[in-house]
């Protein structure tokens, strides 16, 4: 969906704001290129690298929506590895599932911090939020965060927990072992 978003987003910039048209197509061009290049990724990547496709894509996001989304960074730490695509679809999902369907739009926030044992990593969003009792029952398969889950224990020992409250919003916390983050990151740091 969010290709096609974007591509039909572009399409109506160029008639209405050619200059914003070009600069959606520049993110656009850069966030395919990062996003080919780190799916030919086996191990961990960096989080800077994580980091800077997160970027690129809220930039387009932010093209599209204006200003009913609102941005943060509140960055304390980088220097950790993670699977390739592990936040990048938690933040597209506070965008498309929160923030987007919230009327007025809503802020994304993204945070890092650390402590002795792991690293942690926050997307928090003040759109729509849903009741996790509640499956989403739409006949769609909704595998993403449970690969990202999956990705996470299986190469890092990490984990992934999601609060979220209707009407208030939506917290996604990942952490990282600092133990488990050295062992399987085939040299990456």
């Amino acid at each position: 969906h969010f290709l096609y978003n974007t591509l039909n987003s572009i399409y109506q910039l160029c008639e209405t704001n050619p200059m914003r048209a070009r600069s959606m197509v520049n993110f656009f061009s850069e966030y395919l290129r990062n996003n080919l290049s780190t799916l030919e990724e086996s191990g961990l990547i960096s989080f800077e690298t994580e980091l800077s496709h997160i970027k690129t894509y809220l930039e387009i996001e932010k093209i599209r929506f204006e200003d009913s989304l609102e941005i943060e960074y509140d960055i304390k730490c980088v220097d950790f590895s993670l699977p390739v695509l592990t936040v990048q679809p938690i933040v597209e999902n506070a965008v498309k599932h929160g923030t987007s369907k919230k009327r007025g739009g809503g802020k994304v926030t993204i945070s890092t911090d650390e402590n002795k044992e792991c690293y942690i990593v926050k997307v928090a969003d003040t759109g729509c939020g849903f009741d996790p009792a509640k499956p989403k029952n739409d006949g769609k398969r909704h595998v993403g965060i449970e690969n990202v889950r999956q990705r996470l224990f299986n190469m890092c020992g990490g984990t992934l927990s999601i609060e979220s409250e209707i009407d208030k919003g939506t917290l996604a916390t990942i952490i990282i072992p600092k133990e488990g983050s050295n062992e399987n990151n085939s040299g990456r740091r």
